[in-house]
């Protein structure tokens, strides 16, 4: 059993990717067979810092290209803003600035729409919010919930609106969670990061945990596997681990892996992902990233530069990625890997 939704997310702090790497990972999802792209770089200002603003041309275009390609390679391209650090969320010209971006969105091929709530502090911005929802329990939960629905109800797209809330890890209750979720549209699916915002393993009860806490709103998981913007010095490049297959039979969308802020080192653990999502039964870490080292072995090791010297270096693939689990450099990463690049 397969995930409908197995993709790649944009959506570390930090330097975005270039154009030309995005346009290189669109192409290797199609070749994994991963078929939603998610473009949401927390440093892109016109995703998130000045989500009001219109993109500039050139960018505008280059977003343009970005949907052609995914187009031409049967990969959903899903545009995500990010309203949440200054929103009035009870203001109609605020509601006018979303549907102006929007268009100029659409108006280059974007058809899949998500709106994240997610790492912005629990503050409201105008008086008149402060008058509708200052007395909730969690007053931004109890704004981004109607919100939500609207954006939902009026935003035509292929399927349901995703959304990242506020709390988006753990499995516990909590204000916001009350305030939130009773008053969320039934439709509408919420972005999941597991028990931790960084997981390293993710099962089943814990996913019905969550879903409960939510009032039964389907989930997609957002793995921040194998991004690294809290230290991009350790590099994650081993296979995905600890995600239980029974997860596919759970209320769970699908997964979206976040990546590395070094786009072309992420396609050894994205190639991992991308067979757990497609097999979770059959996923076996190993024979995935024997695979994935012999496809984007080569092009791992060249973008990683020059190896320790010092680093010993193992013949054993399930030492190599016993090493590689909680990440390393990439002087060490280059070492390691190159006794098994073809």
């Amino acid at each position: 059993m397969s995930f409908a939704m197995r993709g790649v997310i944009e959506g570390f702090y930090g330097a975005p990717w270039s154009h030309a790497e995005r346009l290189d990972l669109i192409r290797f999802c199609a070749q994994h067979d991963l078929n939603t792209w998610v473009h949401a770089p927390k440093d892109d200002p016109y995703h998130r810092a000045r989500w009001r603003d219109p993109y500039p041309e050139a960018e505008l275009a280059q977003l343009g290209e970005l949907v052609d390609e995914c187009d031409r390679h049967g990969v959903v391209f899903a545009y995500a803003i990010a309203p949440g650090l200054d929103i009035c969320y009870s203001h109609e010209s605020e509601w006018e600035n979303l549907l102006a971006k929007l268009e100029q969105v659409h108006a280059v091929g974007v058809r899949h729409v998500q709106l994240l709530w997610d790492d912005v502090e629990h503050k409201l911005h105008c008086p008149e919010d402060e008058e509708l929802y200052g007395s909730a329990e969690r007053p931004t939960g109890a704004a981004q919930a109607p919100f939500s629905n609207r954006f939902a109800r009026e935003i035509e797209q292929p399927g349901p609106l995703i959304v990242c809330p506020m709390a988006y890890a753990q499995t516990g209750d909590g204000p916001y969670r009350r305030s939130f979720a009773p008053h969320l549209d039934e439709g509408v699916v919420l972005y999941w990061t597991g028990p931790e915002v960084v997981s390293l393993a993710i099962n089943k009860d814990e996913l019905d945990m969550s879903v409960h806490r939510y009032a039964g709103h389907e989930h997609l998981l957002w793995d921040n596997f194998p991004v690294n913007d809290w230290n991009t010095e350790v590099l994650h490049l081993g296979p995905l681990r600890g995600r239980d297959p029974n997860l596919a039979h759970g209320k769970l969308r699908g997964i979206i892996a976040n990546a590395m802020v070094q786009c072309v080192p992420s396609k050894l653990a994205l190639a991992t992902v991308a067979d757990w999502a497609r097999a979770p039964d059959a996923y076996d870490p190993l024979e995935s990233y024997e695979r994935a080292v012999r496809e984007h072995g080569a092009e791992v090791l060249e973008a990683l530069g020059e190896p320790d010297a010092a680093t010993k270096q193992v013949d054993d693939l399930a030492a190599l990625c016993e090493i590689l689990k909680l990440g390393v450099t990439a002087p060490v990463g280059a070492a390691l890997l190159r006794p098994f690049v073809p």
